[in-house]
């Protein structure tokens, strides 16, 4: 786990609190199996905790309810794609762009979690899922900074805006989709070489419009 709040090895802990914390990383595992086996609904705390050889009151020692359960499954998730690989998204411009193909090469390495994030995802449309707005916050907070990273590397302020955002949020919609196709069928497709082959050709084709809007 990669946030302090799950990894017993981030920071230094007392034997109650290393035990404490190795629970949790326990329970938030069993969650990503279960949830991405059964869907969030299908996903009892029952189920939960018997995966990990609890009781459903002790799982709620670790967590307040399901709802906060999956809150930090979620942000668990975006926290390793964020940081994975030997560039950031944090950098911004060529090195997030760059970024998006090692996110696809790490989601396709960790099935469980990827398949977690797919499933969710779909059933977010629905009415009052739990998940909605994680993920429209997460989906806004994704094309404001891969439009920016678009803008810096084509570095031509006459490119349109609009152009941009559009590409931005094409960019996320392959990233997502091919995420997909991957879970049905894995090895049909290569999740990272089809993220950099539309980064690659969307970047060309913003170039291509760059400097025409005046012709």
């Amino acid at each position: 786990m990669s946030s302090t709040a799950t990894d017993p090895t981030a920071v230094p802990l007392g034997p109650r609190a290393r035990r404490s914390a190795l629970r949790r990383t326990e329970i938030l595992e069993s969650a990503a199996r279960t949830i991405g086996k059964h869907g969030y609904a299908g996903a009892t705390l029952a189920a939960i905790a018997e995966d990990v050889g609890i009781s459903a009151p002790s799982l709620l020692h670790h967590f307040r309810n399901k709802e906060s359960l999956l809150t930090e499954l979620l942000a668990h998730r975006d926290e390793i794609s964020r940081h994975d690989g030997t560039t950031s998204f944090d950098e911004g411009g060529q090195a997030l762009l760059d970024h998006l193909g090692e996110t696809a090469e790490s989601n396709s390495r960790d099935s469980g979690l990827t398949q977690l994030y797919a499933v969710l995802l779909g059933e977010s449309i629905t009415e009052g899922h739990p998940a909605q707005n994680y993920f429209r916050d997460r989906f806004r907070g994704l094309r404001a900074p891969v439009r920016d990273a678009l803008l810096t590397a084509v570095a031509d302020p006459s490119v349109s805006e609009d152009d941009v955002l559009e590409t931005a949020a094409a960019i996320v919609a392959v990233m997502d989709g091919v995420q997909y196709q991957f879970l049905l069928e894995p090895g049909s497709v290569d999740m990272a070489a089809v993220t950099r082959r539309t980064v690659r050709a969307l970047l060309a084709d913003l170039r291509s419009h760059s400097g025409r809007q005046g012709d």
